[in-house]
């Protein structure tokens, strides 16, 4: 990696943030900040981290994720997910060789294509999350379209789905009912792609070391399944491993996503195409079972399931 004097990753506490911390284990030049180091919906404490630290790489691996609650408050996810990547873009742009890496989400997209997402795609995202994410987006781009050439700075905006990892998430959650219930309810007609935070966090220190061209890139691994079809991948790989559940997985009844209203629209398709990171790359990615299996190991051992 050129340039190494300084990287700031911002969301430590996060599942990406952990696990960008075991990827940088023991090296003195990162330093992780979270909430209580760095307030991302105040744009001042953001300027005197990076005055302080002056990072030549800034990971933003933070984010305003409360999908629901972003409905009740746009503005403070306006805040930490435009505004704070606004900022760190307009730092980073002016230092020699400086890169940012973003990370973004399926939900810039309505979800009403029937093939995967490519990243030429129009955007059109149904919530508030989405509109603030997609703001975040075109806020790195203007910022870099105006000073990136002079000093050959760089931006990556990863986009990516379903994420889980050493935290909460969906996968998780869904082996603690299986433990608690004799009945399950999982909606079936959406559909995308998990992601391991792990997995996320190493191709993107693929991506720093690899003078990969600025832009936006889907990172997600190969094939795609639905809510349903993952909840009951996830509990029937567990059952494998020992784990003993209250439901046996063909009594998990799969139910359309109008039956599990919630305040803010999911998209119905979150598949992306990631044949552009791919090429970028020159790497074959692994498959989303996979890595959902080894996952889920780690986890039928780590919550004594």
């Amino acid at each position: 990696m050129k340039n190494l004097q300084s990287i700031v990753v911002f969301g430590k506490d996060g599942q990406l943030g952990k696990a960008f911390q075991k990827i940088f284990l023991g090296n003195n030049r990162v330093v992780f900040l979270g909430r209580q180091e760095c307030d991302l919906s105040k744009t001042e404490q953001i300027k005197q981290v990076l005055e302080k630290f002056q990072p030549t790489i800034i990971i933003n691996a933070s984010a305003y994720t409360a999908v629901d609650q972003a409905e009740k408050e746009p503005e403070l996810a306006h805040l930490v997910n435009c505004e704070a990547p606004r900022e760190m873009a307009s730092y980073i742009s002016q230092i020699k060789h400086g890169i940012l890496l973003h990370f973004s989400t399926d939900y810039v997209f309505n979800g009403l294509k029937d093939l995967p997402y490519q990243e030429s795609d129009t955007t059109n995202p149904l919530g508030q999350y989405g509109k603030s994410k997609l703001c975040g987006e075109k806020a790195i781009q203007e910022v870099f379209s105006k000073d990136s050439q002079l000093n050959q700075s760089a931006y990556y905006i990863l986009r990516t789905s379903w994420v889980y990892g050493d935290g909460g998430n969906f996968i998780r959650t869904m082996l603690k009912l299986a433990s608690e219930r004799e009945q399950l309810k999982v909606i079936s007609d959406q559909y995308g792609v998990p992601t391991s935070a792990e997995w996320l966090a190493q191709i993107s220190f693929s991506v720093l070391n690899n003078a990969t061209p600025s832009g936006i890139y889907h990172c997600v691994p190969e094939g795609e399944t639905s809510c349903y079809s993952l909840a009951k991948f996830a509990i029937e790989t567990a059952i494998q491993e020992g784990a003993i559940f209250k439901i046996k997985p063909e009594l998990i009844q799969a139910i359309p996503a109008n039956e599990y209203p919630m305040a803010a629209s999911r998209p119905y398709n979150s598949r992306m195409n990631n044949q552009k990171l791919k090429l970028a790359l020159k790497e074959n990615f692994p498959t989303w079972e996979n890595q959902v299996s080894d996952y889920v190991k780690n986890c039928v051992s780590l919550l004594n399931l």
